[in-house]
């Protein structure tokens, strides 16, 4: 019990950091506060899980370890968790509280339904657990074990025979119950024992109605052929916690198993977690939030994200049928402005001035004059000059969107310029607007009669 705090607030602070990530990176996208909730919420539910199952891996292959080892005679070691495989011994016998059954252990609760301003619920009026000293016993020796134990796959009976209902009865009328405490209680130090373990707790109000309600036990019998793992002390010969007790035979297939079950359910919620993640980011396209928020600087995760998202998901669904276009959205930026940046070699130019150079043929730089930056030259001809030196971006790095461009009936030119080189030494992604002269510009066009 000392162990679950400490996890649960563990797992709690995982949880929101997984969600404030989440519901992050929906606003980036998807600027609005009720998205970005319900985005952390809902991404933040996926990864914990699919985490949980992820980090439940090394564990079991730990676990499959020791197992493997206690198979082939590996003798438990002194202050290391060990598995010792054997026959599982009771010293003294215990009686279930409903079945009457003889054990060495069980747990029960008796569940009520209550009933307030027409809704229904559930709660647990009484709960218990008792066991009696356990030892496993392999070979000539016997091994104590001296903390509550786990029993995984331990099944849970719900008599509901009239028999069952009188034990339930006589059980509660001849048993001192406490009150369930407020706060976590710690297990009481077995190792200072001789293995005795038992409580019993009841809830307010007292539930008398025993006929009323439902009863469930897990059993643990004498006498099994099991498997038991534990942290090992010399000293007292015996396993301390955290005490797992698995029942069977192949154990070491059954460890096997569980560590293949958990890679499976990690695969399957990586699958989904990047499905809802491909689906979210094609529907939704980093230049509408870019639009909206013209103060914001992309990263180049973001860009580079887009890119992918852009070249593996909307153009094969668009080539299958799937999905129409949607077009694109450009920053609005003043006439003769550019904004943006290009990186060469870790060098960064803020791109600020757009100017039309005749032609096809427009200039973005840092400033008026200034030969440095990228020249777009018609449809798919880039070049960057930095230095006073010119260089054509090659067609293999740019994507069927990386260039971006609108021409208005009046001569009004506005586009969007990313780049990428594929060693990632050159970036660069700029949004501009200008003016051409649109009869230059289209050439097949008619010239307007004098």
């Amino acid at each position: 019990m000392k162990a679950t705090k400490p996890n649960c607030l563990l797992w709690t602070v995982v949880f929101l950091t997984l969600a404030g990530a989440s519901g992050w990176f929906v606003y980036r996208r998807m600027p609005t506060g009720m998205a970005a909730i319900v985005g952390g919420i809902f991404g933040g539910v996926i990864l914990l899980i699919g985490l949980s199952w992820f980090g439940a891996i090394p564990a079991r292959i730990v676990e499959w370890w020791l197992i493997v080892r206690a198979r082939f005679g590996g003798e438990p070691r002194d202050g290391k968790r060990t598995a010792i495989i054997g026959m599982l011994r009771g010293h003294g016998e215990l009686e279930a509280p409903f079945s009457r059954e003889r054990c060495v252990l069980y747990s029960y609760e008796i569940v009520t339904r209550d009933v307030v301003d027409g809704q229904s619920s559930e709660r647990k009026a009484y709960e218990g657990f008792a066991m009696v000293p356990l030892s496993i016993e392999h070979g000539v020796e016997r091994t104590r074990i001296l903390a509550r134990p786990e029993v995984p796959g331990l099944p849970a009976d719900r008599p509901a025979s009239r028999a069952a209902e009188a034990n339930a009865r006589q059980f509660v009328e001849k048993t001192g119950f406490e009150k369930v405490p407020i706060a976590a209680k710690d297990e009481p130090d077995l190792t200072r024992g001789d293995g005795h373990l038992r409580y019993d707790y009841s809830r307010e109000p007292i539930e008398t109605n025993i006929g009323a309600c439902r009863l469930e036990e897990k059993v643990l019998r004498p006498d099994l052929n099991a498997c038991v793992l534990g942290e090992y002390k010399a000293d007292r010969h015996a396993l301390i916690a955290p005490v797992t007790i698995r029942t069977g035979t192949a154990f070491a297939i059954a460890a096997a198993w569980r560590v293949v079950n958990a890679a499976i359910a990690t695969a399957i919620f990586a699958a989904i977690a990047l499905i809802v993640l491909a689906v979210f980011c094609a529907n939704y396209p980093i230049d509408a939030a870019e639009q909206a928020h013209p103060e914001w600087t992309l990263g180049w995760w973001e860009i580079d994200l887009e890119r992918f998202v852009d070249r593996n998901v909307r153009l094969p669904l668009a080539r299958a049928g799937m999905r129409t276009s949607t077009g694109y959205r450009l920053q609005e930026v003043c006439e003769g402005c550019a904004k943006g940046r290009l990186e060469i070699d870790g060098r960064t130019i803020e791109l600020k001035h757009a100017a039309y150079q005749g032609g096809r043929s427009v200039h973005l730089s840092p400033k008026p004059g200034d030969r440095d930056g990228v020249t777009l030259d018609g449809r798919d001809h880039v070049v960057l000059t930095v230095n006073g030196k010119s260089a054509d971006v090659p067609p293999s790095w740019l994507q069927e969107n990386d260039v971006e461009t609108s021409l208005g009936q009046h001569g009004e030119y506005a586009g969007r310029v990313t780049v990428i080189a594929p060693d990632r030494s050159i970036r660069c992604r700029v949004t501009f607007n200008t003016r051409v002269d649109p009869d230059a510009w289209l050439p097949s066009r008619t010239p307007p009669p004098r």
